[in-house]
């Protein structure tokens, strides 16, 4: 069988092309059965030549999409431009599992895949191989000839990841991306988050399947997935993506054995601040670790608790960042402006923290209402989504969709395209008037001209 993956990744803001972690699994144990797999990554603005020529010329029998709820909106786009497909067309990824009432919404959709997929894709296929009409797959909602719709139950939770293969990097210009990203290597050891925050997925997915939600490779996996990889491309550094690497104490420390005996490849991580001290932080550090990204989102902990049920102090933030600036590990923080119930009085505390703790660099976005999140509810019951603009396209992260009295979008707006420089003013101008720059109307542009000298940039803004 041959399956098409379509990846959409249209209107994002930076310009770096990126790899999906998801699309490749899912061509991985296809091409471990015998499947072939090809992919059409639609980057940057919509176009659907490529994609059907492709159609036309290689004549898949499956076209796979996958997509985050931001990207649906391309999604159905390319099927309502290309429809009818020679193929059987499913859709995956965060947004099917969410809202899998998008299948009825969507004609010329003919099936949404509902959690994991690497089974139920290649279960289709085997299906489909045999000239059946697919139906009692689970994890697949599948629409029948006559128009309805199969609801299947859900499998659980894969288990053990070290039985499913590495991902498909081929499938990718793989070197290309790693060079778009200042030459590093992305890598996730681990599925899920221990986490619940209500603005994100994690906490929704995890109710889609049974079983253990949060699941790490072993050690030695991730050594030979590294090894191979590092010796395939030609790479400077590597990024380990997990949603939060130092979840398990024990495999910290077991990884950082493993990694500082065979690799000298400097590294960076995700972490929450509480799950960091003065040893974990050290032993990252010996082992070539020199970035860890820590996100704050919000600088009130009554906002944090109350709202983003991020049950965290500001005392344990800052000892996590002072943490690592004693090993000294470069440090960035992630936030997040214009939550539903937020204000600019509140937002002043996120900068007053980020402030106080200092990053080494920061990164600010404007919320997003994912479908199927706690919060996305609130802002429904609530009345805040303007569902005019909703409909529009718009650069995701960089603008707002909900219209609240006490934050308004142009208040949102400058609050997002300040932050960094308010943060920064007072410790390095030179930095922040950068970073003004950078979030400023003409950020975009200024990213095209200025991507010769991107290094330096980079420098100057993140310290590494």
């Amino acid at each position: 069988m041959r399956i098409l993956f379509v990846y959409t990744d249209i209107n994002v803001r930076g310009g770096a092309k990126s790899y999906q972690f998801g699309v490749g699994m899912l061509s991985a144990m296809m091409k471990q059965h015998g499947h072939e797999t090809r992919m059409v990554y639609m980057f940057g603005r919509y176009d659907t030549r490529e994609l059907r020529a492709t159609i036309a010329e290689w004549k898949p029998d499956v076209i796979a999409f996958s997509a985050v709820s931001p990207q649906f909106f391309y999604v159905q786009h390319v099927v309502r431009d290309l429809h009818p497909f020679p193929a059987f067309t499913i859709l995956g990824g965060q947004h099917a599992t969410l809202v899998p009432e998008c299948l009825e919404q969507t004609p010329g959709l003919d099936a949404i895949c509902i959690g994991e997929g690497e089974h139920p894709l290649l279960e289709l296929a085997q299906c489909l191989e045999r000239k059946e009409q697919p139906k009692a797959i689970p994890n697949l909602w599948i629409k029948q000839p006559d128009g309805a719709i199969v609801k299947n139950p859900t499998r659980p939770f894969h288990e053990n990841l070290d039985n499913l293969p590495f991902p498909d990097r081929e499938l990718f210009d793989y070197q290309q991306i790693v060079d778009s990203d200042f030459h590093t290597a992305l890598f996730m050891f681990s599925r899920g988050c221990p986490y619940k925050c209500t603005f994100c997925s994690n906490h929704a997915l995890r109710e889609k399947q049974e079983g253990t939600y949060v699941r790490f490779r072993s050690v030695e996996s991730c050594m030979t997935e590294i090894r191979q990889v590092t010796s395939r491309y030609k790479i400077k550094s590597l990024y380990f993506n997990d949603d939060c690497f130092t979840a398990h104490p024990k495999f910290v420390t077991a990884f950082c054995r493993a990694y500082k005996a065979e690799f000298s490849y400097p590294f960076y991580i995700n972490a929450r601040a509480e799950t960091l001290n003065d040893d974990n932080c050290q032993m990252l550090k010996d082992a070539g670790c020199v970035r860890v990204c820590i996100g704050i989102e919000n600088g009130s902990e009554k906002f944090r608790r109350e709202v983003l049920d991020r049950k965290q102090s500001n005392a344990q933030i800052e000892a996590g960042f002072a943490a690592c600036h004693r090993a000294e590990l470069k440090t960035k923080s992630f936030n997040i402006v214009g939550f539903p119930y937020e204000t600019p009085e509140i937002h002043q505390e996120t900068i007053a923290l980020n402030a106080r703790i200092n990053p080494d660099s920061v990164i600010i976005g404007v919320f997003e209402p994912y479908p199927g999140t706690k919060l996305a509810e609130v802002c429904e019951r609530e009345g805040f989504i303007d569902t005019r603009r909703a409909q529009t396209e718009f650069v995701g992260r960089t603008d707002t969709i909900l219209n609240m009295p006490q934050f308004p979008r142009q208040e949102v707006l400058r609050c997002f395209r300040r932050f960094a420089y308010r943060v920064y003013k007072q410790r390095s101008l030179k930095k922040a008037l950068l970073l003004r720059l950078y979030y400023s109307r003409w950020g975009e542009m200024l990213i095209l001209v200025l991507d010769p000298i991107k290094g330096l940039l980079r420098r100057i803004t993140m310290g590494v």
